[in-house]
Parts: structure tokens; C-alpha cells; sequence
């Protein structure tokens, strides 16, 4: 399932908020914040009510979201009042927790009227969509107060105490561009060319959106008839469906790229959501992490560098299948290991004997099929939503993690894949070819 799966924008029956965001409550002139990078998005450690959290840092996204709790551990709340929450997707509004005037740390940088919506639904289970623990989506109020630089290469998030780390000599290597900022969101304006057509477009900087460009349709904006329809993940109100195309290049300041994936979601997935005037669509983790950025609010800039990601390709998965994190379970394997003292075991394993043999159980991760794209190779092949897998190309995907999975359905155009299964307890091999479709 693509990383877009919960809310960017959200409406709620109630309106207020808190509107000091966070202070700098550290001795230091800088904290930086160390993050798990994967699948184009940001996670980073969250103390909210000394209860320690991993959390979507996305700029977004307001209020903040909690969608699942720490195992082993509780977390108070306060101020809270039952709330109906309607967000991306098709189907009926949800219901939620409101909460206000707690207190959310990241590494002394405060916030101790921060306000947050619980997410009463447990089939929004984020982290088995990526593979580790997430338990919720750290909002905008982040970036508005100090400077932030998000340094996709070195997997950290540097905030600055003040704005004199704009008159250090290493900014020259960044490049400034204009941002407006609207409701504490910010807003880039890009230039686009499809089918020869130039399109001027308003785009949302959005470090909680995994693909790289969304586009909302309208009478100027509109996918040309080379796409295929997709689902492009779940949001609260349901499943997102949309379709996947590409642009002929995308523009801003000195930066150009060719042919540039795009999604333009179903207008029934946004329609109950308030968009603020002119915007044209959202700009991802999978463009943005193809630079260093600082981000300016307050001065309404964005600073970019290229980062070792900027000449990536806009690859997508040509499979058809979308595969996530289905637990754990012990696995069996023959163990080799040297008998000499000192030489411990992870104390993940379980060591059984018998007179001729010693195994290992050990803990490893389960992943199944969360999706199947219509009239895709893997659908031909006969795989099913719900199917566990087993191995891919003859590897054992309990010892691979999910991005390298991904990697393998991202291949070149028509190379054969060969995947075993477990289906109601029995097995099955399946062979197909990835097919380009863009």
C-alpha cells in the first residue's frame, strides 16, 4: 500500500486549535533529531506526555494524529471530547478523540498546548504498512515557529534557536525560492509542461506524503490517456483511488526533471475537504528528498541543495501487488555456530537439540499481500489480497525488510519474477513479468 495512507488535510467539527506551536525550551543553539527514512517518509522519536512515541513528522497535516499506542505502555490525555473526522477517502466520516493542552517534546523543543485527534480505528494500522513502529503523525505546528533543515542524506532534522543560521556562508550553496504561507502550511509554486501544455501550479510542501507528486483534476489539469488506475492508499474516510500517470518535467527555480511520476486522486477522495484557493495538488517525499531543505516560515523561503538522491529515477512498482507487514513468527532453521565460549545468542532465538542436529528459532517478519491491482501481471498470475509470502526470486522474504521487497517489483521492464505463496495453509508457486505500464 503507497505511504499516503492517513489524513494531509483533515476537518473536524471543531475549529479551534492551539496557535503558540512549539518553543525552544533547549540550552543548546541547535537541536538536531536523528530519523528513520523509509518508504519517502520521516519518522522521528516523539515524547508526548513523557510517553515516548514514533511519529510521521508531516508538514500537512494539522492537528496532529495518534493512531495506535506503545506497546507496554499508556499515555494520559487530556481535555478530551468525542469528535467526527472526515479525511481522504470515499466513505463515512470516523470518529475520534480530541484532545488539547498537552505537552509534545522533541529533544526540548516544546510544545505544552498541543492539541491532537486519537484515531478510533484500528484497521488504519500504519506500521504494518512500512514495516517498524509508527503511532502517529507529528503536524505542521512543527515547522512554523524556528527553521528546520531536513537532510534527507544524513537522516536528520536540525532546529535552529534563531535566524542567524541564514547568514552562515555554507546557505550559499542552497538555493532560495519563494513559499507563501497560508494557514500555517506552506505553499510552492512550480511550473509543469504536459503534452507540450505549460501549467503554472500551487502545490503543498508535504513531508508526509510518500510519492513524489499529486495533482487534483479540474478543466486546466488533466492526466493524458497514458495512466492506469491505482489505488494510491487508505485515509480515514477509506480507500484513496486515483491514477497514475507521469508529466513531461517538472520546474522550480534552476531545478527541472523529466518525466516525473504523478497521481491524480479521485475527486470523490478529496471533495469533503477544504482546500484553500488556487491549490493545484501536493509535492512528496519522493521529489523532496532529492534535496537538502531549510524551511523558512516565518521568512516564507524554502532552501534546496541536491541531495545523493536528486537523479533518482520516478520508478513505481510494476507488479501490481502492494505488500505490507503481517506480524512476526518463529522460523525454523538448521543452526551453525561456533561452540566456543563467549559466542551469545540474540536473545530472539530459541535453541532445540536432538542427537544429531541443533536449530535455531528466531523471530522474523511476516508480510502478505495488502492489494492487487486490477488487469496487472500479478493478478494474471492469480495472486490474491490476503496471500502470504513466502519467497521472491527464490529468496526467503522473512530475511529481507520491506523496502528491499519494493525495490524487487520496481524492476526493469519485463524481467520474471517468481513468487511463493501460502494460501489457507497451502503453498503455491506463481510466475509473472513485470510489465511497464508509463
Amino acid at each position: 500500500m503507497r505511504l499516503i495512507y492517513l489524513v494531509f488535510l483533515l476537518f473536524v467539527s471543531l475549529n479551534y486549535y492551539g496557535q503558540t506551536g512549539f518553543q525552544w525550551e533547549s540550552d543548546k543553539e541547535k537541536i538536531t533529531v536523528p530519523f528513520t527514512f523509509v518508504d519517502n517518509l520521516i519518522i522521528i522519536p516523539v515524547e508526548i506526555n513523557n510517553t515516548k512515541l514514533n511519529m510521521l513528522l508531516d508538514s500537512g497535516s494539522e492537528p496532529s494524529l495518534i493512531f495506535s499506542f506503545p506497546e507496554n505502555d499508556t499515555i494520559q490525555l487530556y481535555n478530551t471530547k468525542k469528535i467526527k473526522i472526515s479525511g481522504l477517502g470515499n466513505e463515512e466520516m470516523a470518529e475520534g478523540i480530541f484532545s488539547d493542552k498537552n505537552t509534545a517534546n522533541v529533544s526540548g523543543y516544546v510544545n505544552k498546548g498541543f492539541d491532537l485527534l486519537v484515531i478510533l480505528d484500528e484497521s488504519l494500522n500504519f506500521s504494518s504498512r512500512i514495516g517498524i513502529p509508527v503511532n502517529g503523525i507529528l503536524g505542521y505546528s512543527f515547522f512554523k515557529n524556528n527553521i528546520i533543515e531536513i537532510d534527507y542524506q544524513k537522516k536528520k532534522v536540525t532546529i535552529y534557536k534563531d535566524r542567524k543560521i541564514l547568514n552562515k556562508s555554507r546557505i550559499k550553496s542552497f538555493t532560495p525560492l519563494p513559499i507563501s504561507v497560508v494557514n500555517d502550511r506552506a505553499y510552492l509554486n512550480v511550473r509543469a509542461r504536459l503534452d507540450d501544455k505549460e501549467l503554472d501550479l500551487k502545490l503543498l510542501v508535504d513531508t508526509g506524503l510518500g510519492d513524489g507528486l499529486w495533482l487534483f483534476e479540474n478543466d486546466k489539469i488533466k492526466s493524458n490517456s497514458n495512466y492506469f488506475e491505482d489505488v494510491l492508499g487508505e485515509g480515514i474516510g477509506g480507500t484513496v483511488f486515483g491514477k497514475k500517470s507521469r508529466l513531461d518535467e517538472i520546474a522550480f527555480s534552476k531545478f527541472r526533471f523529466k518525466s516525473p511520476l504523478v497521481s491524480y486522486p479521485d475527486t470523490a477522495s478529496y471533495k469533503q475537504l477544504r482546500l484553500i484557493k488556487n491549490r493545484n495538488g501536493s509535492l512528496g517525499g519522493a521529489m523532496l528528498k532529492r534535496f537538502s531543505m531549510i524551511m523558512d516560515y516565518k521568512g516564507e523561503q524554502l532552501f534546496l541543495k541536491k541531495s545523493i538522491f536528486y537523479d533518482d529515477p520516478f520508478n513505481y512498482n510494476m507488479s501490481g501487488i502492494e505488500v505490507q507487514h503481517g506480524g512476526i513468527e518463529w522460523v525454523k532453521e538448521e543452526l551453525v555456530r561456533d561452540s566456543k565460549p563467549g559466542n551469545m545468542l540474540n536473545v530472539n532465538d530459541l535453541i532445540f537439540e536432538n542427537s544429531n542436529l541443533k536449530y535455531k528459532f528466531t523471530l522474523k517478519p511476516v508480510y502478505v499481500i495488502a492489494s492487487v491491482r486490477k488487469n496487472s501481471p500479478a493478478e494474471m498470475a492469480g495472486l490474491l489480497t490476503g496471500d502470504k509470502l513466502l519467497r521472491i526470486d527464490r529468496k526467503n522474504v522473512s530475511n529481507l525488510n520491506k523496502q528491499k521487497i519494493d525495490e524487487m517489483l520496481q524492476a526493469e521492464d519485463g524481467k520474471s519474477i517468481e513468487i511463493e505463496i501460502e494460501r489457507k495453509g497451502v503453498r503455491k508457486k506463481m510466475e509473472f513479468k513485470l510489465k511497464k505500464l508509463l
